[in-house]
C-alpha cells in the first residue's frame, strides 16, 4: 500500500512538474474587435438557388481588415475570410454560412477561426466562431468569438463588432 502511495505521488508530480521551456504562462482574456470583411472578386463566387428559382451570387472569399485586443491590427493585405459553403435557409429567410478566416498580425503570427454565419434579407448578420489553431506566438490558442454583421448593399462589404474569450501563450 505504501508502495502504490509513493508511485501515485512520484506520478503526480512528474504531471505537476514542467522544463522551463514547457513552463509558458498562458492567460485568458475577453476579446474585443471591429472588423470590415471586403469581397475578393477573385476568389469567384457561391450561386445559392433561391426558392423562386433564381440565384445570388456570393462571394467565396473576403479581404479581411480591422484590429482586436488579441491579435492587434489585423494585416489586411493577407488576412481572408473563407465561404466554404453556403445555403439559403428557408424557415428563416437567411443564408446560413459555413466560413474559415485566417488572420494574420502585423507580426505575421497567425490565427486560424471556424465558424458559421447568418446572414438577414436585412443585410445584418450573426456569426459564431471557434479558435482551431495559431502561428507564432498563437499556437495552442483556444476560444471562441461571436460577432454582429451589417453589410452595405452597395459595395458587399461587411462592417462586423466581436466579442469572445481566449486563452493562449503570454
Amino acid at each position: 500500500m505504501r508502495f502504490l502511495l509513493l508511485l501515485s505521488t512520484a506520478v503526480i508530480l512528474t504531471a505537476l512538474s514542467c522544463k522551463k521551456d514547457d513552463c509558458t504562462d498562458w492567460q485568458t482574456v475577453d476579446v474585443t474587435g471591429n472588423y470590415t470583411n471586403t469581397p475578393d472578386p477573385t476568389g469567384g463566387f457561391h450561386n445559392v438557388a433561391l426558392p423562386d428559382g433564381s440565384t445570388v451570387p456570393v462571394p467565396k472569399k473576403y479581404k479581411v481588415g480591422g484590429s482586436d485586443n488579441v491579435l492587434g491590427a489585423v494585416d489586411a493585405a493577407k488576412s481572408i475570410l473563407e465561404v466554404q459553403t453556403v445555403v439559403f435557409n428557408l424557415k428563416n429567410g437567411a443564408f446560413d454560412m459555413s466560413i474559415h478566416i485566417t488572420l494574420y498580425a502585423s507580426t505575421g503570427d497567425q490565427i486560424h477561426l471556424e465558424g458559421t454565419a447568418q446572414v438577414y434579407a436585412d443585410n445584418t448578420g450573426l456569426s459564431w466562431f471557434h479558435y482551431a489553431d495559431g502561428t507564432g506566438k498563437f499556437v495552442g490558442i483556444s476560444g471562441w468569438l461571436n460577432s454582429s454583421t451589417t453589410t452595405n448593399p452597395t459595395t458587399g462589404v461587411n462592417t462586423v463588432v466581436g466579442t469572445g474569450e481566449v486563452t493562449y501563450k503570454n
